[in-house]
């Protein structure tokens, strides 16, 4: 093989993460790609989104130029919690409980009709000003009012 064929093959990869921490205000995750070749990578994230991967997660990253000492995640994923019972055109956001007892996401659908927007969780805690209403599966619903700056409203 020349150079240009070894950087091509080594341009993007997968691999499988073992640690992920944020370093300097930036997510990364130090994964195995190869075989014993485990490498740092940057992961960038959506502005207003963050997530934490787990041990065992993957990701899908480049790396510029073949260059395996600087790569870049472009998508990470983690099979063994995504939700598999999405109906096409649906949005789901998720954690490690998805698929745990009680299903914990928030789930944008068109089921029962267009633009539902379906919660499921144990507690769900809701604000809006000093107005606040909180639906929890141990004590039942609850709402009222309480000043911003009281430390025992629900957060």
């Amino acid at each position: 093989m020349t150079s240009v064929d070894d950087r091509l093959r080594l341009l993007f990869a997968r691999g499988v993460v073992r640690h992920a921490d944020v370093v300097k205000g930036l997510a990364a995750a130090q994964a195995e790609f190869l075989k014993g070749e485990t490498r740092r990578v940057e992961m960038p994230q959506g502005y207003g989104f963050a997530a934490a991967l787990k041990p065992g997660a993957e990701v899908f990253a480049a790396f510029a130029n073949g260059e395996r000492s600087a790569g870049i995640a472009i998508a990470n994923d983690d099979r063994r919690y995504r939700p598999d019972d999405l109906k096409a055109g649906e949005v789901i956001l998720y954690g490690q409980a998805a698929k745990e007892l009680p299903y914990q996401w928030i789930r944008c659908t068109d089921d029962p009709k267009p633009g539902t927007i379906k919660i499921r969780a144990r507690r769900i805690e809701m604000r809006a000003g000093d107005y606040y209403s909180v639906l929890d599966a141990d004590t039942g619903p609850h709402s009222g009012t309480h000043p911003m700056s009281d430390p025992n409203l629900p957060v």
